[in-house]
């Protein structure tokens, strides 16, 4: 049975396709990857049909389509519900009673528009709709490593649905539904408010409020937050003056409230506050629920799960043995959950299984080849590639690799990676500079995994969150000296641990680095220059490449060395 899974319709953003063959996921990319737009939130035509290639199928080879997202008439439920409780804060909010007012007949009307619907060969094809957080913990779920064990699946986003998060048991091939939470109360989306007010883009920029927070003290702000919550109840989270702040993130209604809390405190003591507040609110609330399912293993998806020193916090709960978290953890996965979901809804279950991050276009032998002459370059094909590339990290230069299958998710996993070695701090700033990128918080790096607890003894081989970038672990003195580019001021990396089995060439050259140097890990960032969105051709690979002037590029079999040309 094939079910194509589509992310994106009316405002969503990460636009995505995914392709689920008889339960296994074979392919799946964003919209962002076809058309050079970040977070593209186009319908996913040219997604679409890139999977439809990847998985060599054809439209007419499709049987059922899962949309993700409900449609706007199954969402007016839990929009009448919302409105309610607008209603009540309104009576303490003025900017509460406008709201309601203004838009009480919208929330009928809306609900007369159609969705778009696929096209060409797939118009007659059956569809279903799986609800945005449904789809998130299905992601999640079913592409988990603890296959029969029964587990907690927990999403928190910004909003979906108008929810911002969910909780369900997951046993047996199956999940339960346990709670959904309204996004009148979405840390996730105060956190996007916050960022805007910070000077960044909402939505896609709180990687860097994160990184800014370790420099900062988190009170008075931290103390600020917490008068306009009630943690308590996490069905009134925020007052009426807080609510205002997700209703309308980057509008006045909601920038006015963060601008008085915010007031003149360094943008640093913002995010300390906020990140703190995230940290503390978040896990407190995490741990009420692992008591409530009892269940000790946690598998996460969401927006909110990208923030990687909240995953630290959870991982160390008292209760919580392991977690994992969907390595595409943003609406990016929603095409895979809800493909899973329409899957399991026909065949009755699925049992949870670990499957490849590497599901996105191929860059092979063939068509690295036909780019590289095309572009009039001088290339080579050494006879150990591996060795050659560790030669040249060994020599202190930056190495871009672009082979194989593009990841699957926001995170390099080698497959659409820059490489340089970490012993040099100050690579934060001149690499950065080369790609046009401001960052706080420093390059991740990849480390073998038999050298990995060395590095960061609070790792453990169980924890697979760690191969895909999704956590981070105190590091140690060792990391500390040899590996200092790669460690925040905070103590903290957030490493990939990598095992050969998983992407050998990618492995064998950090093997080969780690034979001359001693040192088991290199630095590990994207392919992308900034606001771009991860390459994802061979074509695209020579022109950034270029455009950042790194000292060489694998790909595919082949080097590409700068100094030749």
């Amino acid at each position: 049975m094939i079910v194509l899974g589509i992310n994106g319709n009316r405002r969503e953003h990460n636009s995505a396709a995914s392709i689920l063959i008889d339960g296994k996921l074979v392919a799946s990319v964003e919209e962002e990857r076809i058309t050079r737009i970040k977070c593209d939130s186009a319908y996913p035509s040219g997604a679409i049909a890139e999977v439809l290639a990847i998985a060599g199928i054809s439209e007419q080879d499709v049987d059922v389509i899962a949309l993700a997202n409900l449609s706007r008439w199954d969402q007016k439920p839990i929009l009448d519900k919302l409105f309610k409780r607008v209603a009540l804060l309104g009576k303490q909010e003025p900017e509460l009673k406008k709201f309601y007012w203004k838009h009480l007949f919208e929330r009928y009307t809306r609900a007369l528009r159609p969705r778009r619907k696929p096209e060409g060969g797939l118009a007659n094809k059956p569809v279903q709709a799986i609800g945005h957080h449904r789809a998130h913990a299905a992601s999640a779920y079913f592409s988990s490593p603890f296959g029969d064990e029964r587990v907690g699946v927990i999403t928190l986003d910004g909003a979906g649905d108008f929810s911002w998060g969910s909780v369900w048991v997951g046993a047996n091939g199956k999940m339960q539904e346990v709670l959904h939470l309204s996004y009148l109360n979405s840390i996730g989306l105060l956190y996007s408010a916050i960022t805007h007010h910070l000077g960044f883009i909402a939505g896609r920029h709180e990687g860097k409020v994160l990184g800014l927070a370790a420099f900062g003290n988190p009170e008075p702000f931290l103390s600020r937050l917490m008068a306009h919550t009630n943690p308590k109840d996490w069905n009134a989270l925020f007052d009426a003056r807080l609510t205002r702040v997700p209703l309308r993130p980057v509008s006045p209604m909601g920038t006015e409230v963060v601008k008085e809390l915010c007031g003149n405190l360094s943008r640093e003591d913002i995010a300390a506050g906020l990140q703190v507040y995230t940290e503390q609110m978040i896990c407190a609330w995490v741990q009420e629920q692992v008591g409530k399912m009892n269940v000790s293993k946690l598998v996460l998806a969401g927006g909110v799960f990208s923030n990687v020193k909240l995953n630290q916090r959870i991982l160390a709960l008292p209760g919580v043995e392991n977690i994992y978290v969907h390595p595409n953890m943003g609406d990016g996965g929603l095409a895979t959950g809800a493909a899973f979901e329409v899957y399991v809804q026909m065949h009755g279950a699925l049992r949870p299984e670990l499957g490849s991050v590497y599901l996105g276009t191929q860059i092979n032998r063939e068509n690295a080849l036909k780019a590289l002459q095309e572009a009039g370059v001088s290339f080579e094909e050494p006879e150990n590639l591996a060795q050659t590339v560790g030669r040249l990290l060994a020599d202190g230069k930056v190495v871009a690799r672009a082979d194989g299958g593009m990841e699957y998710g926001p995170r390099a996993l080698g497959n659409r990676t820059v490489m340089a070695p970490c012993h040099d701090p100050s690579i934060n700033q001149w690499l950065n500079k080369k790609f046009a990128r401001t960052e706080f918080m420093p390059f991740a790096p990849v480390i073998l995994q038999e050298r990995a607890h060395e590095y960061f003894p609070d790792w453990a081989e169980d924890q697979i969150a760690a191969r895909f970038m999704t956590v981070t672990y105190n590091a140690s003195e060792i990391a500390k000296q040899n590996i200092p580019a790669a460690v925040h001021v905070d103590g903290t990396a957030r490493p990939q641990v990598i095992r050969r089995e998983d992407n050998p060439g990618y492995y064998d050259i950090l093997s080969e680095y780690c034979a001359i140097t001693g040192v088991p890990s290199v630095i590990n960032t994207s392919f992308n220059m900034h606001e771009e969105p991860i390459v994802r051709t061979a074509e695209e690979a020579i022109r950034a490449f270029e455009a950042a002037g790194l000292d060489a590029l694998v790909l595919g079999p082949f080097l590409y060395r700068a100094k030749a040309n």
